[in-house]
C-alpha cells in the first residue's frame, strides 16, 4: 500500500488545519505561543488548559484563528495555477470533514453543548475548539470558491448533511462566534441547502459576481416627448 506524500507547503496547511492550542506557551499574558524545542521538553510544565482557558478566553482566540483564516483564503486566491490550488483546496476540504466528523463524535459521546458547561479536560477542549474553527473554514472555502469545492466534494457521500449539522451546532456558540461568523455560517447554510435559500441570497464571495452585477444591462429610460414649439413644418389644410 502506498503512502501519500505531501509537500512542505501541503504539511504547512494540514498543521494550520489541525493546530490549536498545540506547544502554546504564554497564554496567561495573552501573547502567541513559542515553540517548544525538543530539548527543552523534560523543563517545560504541562499545561493545564482546564484552568487557563474558559468559554470568555477562547471566544478571543476564536476571532484570532478567524483572522488567519482570512489570510489562508488571501493566500488560496493568490494561486493562479488551478491544479495547485486544486490539489491544495482538495487537501483543506478533506481534512475538515476528517476533523469534524472525529472531534464531532467526542463532543456528542461527552455531550459538550452551547448551553452545558465550558469543557474542563483538555481533549474537550481542543475538539470543540477544532470543531467550530473548521466548521467556519469551510464555510470560506466554500463561499469563496464554490465551484471548487463542489468538484472535490461531488465523490464525498453525506457531507452535505455532515457539515448542515456542523453549521447548526457551531452558530449556537453565540458566546463565542463574533458577528462576522455566525453572519458567514448563515450564508453558508443558504449556499449548500438550496432549499434553505431566501429569494434574494446571492454568494457575495461568488468569483465573478460583481462582474455579472455590473454587466445587467441597463433598462432603457423611455423618452419623453419634449413640450414646446415643434421645427417640423406645420401641415396646412387646402
Amino acid at each position: 500500500m502506498s503512502r501519500k506524500t505531501y509537500s512542505s507547503v501541503d504539511c504547512l496547511f494540514i498543521l494550520f488545519l489541525t493546530s490549536t492550542f498545540a506547544e502554546f506557551s504564554g497564554l496567561e499574558k495573552n501573547t502567541f505561543p513559542q515553540p517548544v524545542l525538543a530539548k527543552d521538553v523534560e523543563k517545560v510544565p504541562e499545561l493545564d488548559l482546564g484552568k487557563i482557558i474558559n468559554e470568555k478566553v477562547y471566544a478571543n482566540i476564536f476571532v484570532r484563528k478567524r483572522e488567519e483564516h482570512k489570510l489562508l483564503v488571501n493566500h488560496l486566491q493568490s494561486i493562479e495555477d488551478y491544479s495547485k490550488r486544486y490539489k491544495l483546496m482538495k487537501l483543506g476540504i478533506d481534512e475538515i470533514l476528517r476533523i469534524i466528523r472525529e472531534e464531532g463524535g467526542k463532543l456528542r459521546g461527552n455531550q459538550i453543548t452551547a448551553e452545558s458547561e465550558f469543557p474542563k479536560l483538555q481533549e474537550l477542549i481542543n475538539a470543540l475548539a477544532q470543531f467550530l474553527e473548521n466548521t467556519c473554514l469551510f464555510g470560506e472555502m466554500v463561499l469563496h470558491f464554490p465551484d471548487m469545492s463542489y468538484r472535490i466534494l461531488k465523490g464525498v457521500s453525506e457531507w452535505r448533511t455532515l457539515m448542515t449539522d456542523a453549521l447548526n451546532y457551531t452558530k449556537t456558540f453565540v458566546k463565542i462566534l463574533d458577528e462576522k461568523s455566525i453572519e458567514l455560517l448563515g450564508l453558508l447554510n443558504q449556499e449548500i441547502n438550496e432549499d434553505q435559500r431566501t429569494p434574494e441570497y446571492v454568494n457575495p464571495y461568488r468569483e465573478g459576481a460583481q462582474q455579472t452585477e455590473l454587466a445587467k444591462p441597463k433598462k432603457k429610460s423611455k423618452s419623453k416627448p419634449k413640450k414646446g414649439p415643434s421645427l417640423s413644418p406645420a401641415k396646412t389644410e387646402l
